[in-house]
């Protein structure tokens, strides 16, 4: 995602295994959808790391020093795909946590529902 025009994903590493089953998608995904994704998105720098006997992940490093880490384990070439386009989305801020509800002042024009309102 971009913020005030700067995307804010700078680098993002592909860390997979070249025999362990779980990785099947991660390597797929390496071979043949990160070349396109990689074409298209010039402004992230993009590498992937052979880790032998590892569950596959992708590490994400935004411009804020934040980040992110997503497991790729057992899923597919295109199901990975969606985790790094996901992880480019990101502006890589924390979250921000409520810590009280959302109390209305005005009241519902249907009334408060109680469990033992008869619906005809």
């Amino acid at each position: 995602m971009a913020l005030r025009g700067v995307w804010q994903l700078k680098k993002l590493l592909v860390h997979y295994c070249k025999r362990s089953g779980g990785s099947r998608g991660a390597r797929d995904f390496v071979e043949t959808l990160l070349p396109r994704f990689a074409k298209a998105n010039p402004q992230i720098e993009i590498e992937a790391k052979w880790r032998p006997h590892q569950d596959p992940y992708l590490e994400a490093f935004f411009l804020n020093k934040r980040e992110r880490t997503i497991g790729l384990r057992n899923l597919s070439a295109e199901d990975c795909l969606v985790q790094a386009k996901r992880l480019r989305n990101l502006v890589g801020r924390r979250p921000i946590k409520r810590r009280t509800r959302e109390i209305s002042t005005r009241k519902s024009i249907q009334g408060r529902w109680t469990p033992f309102l008869k619906i005809t």
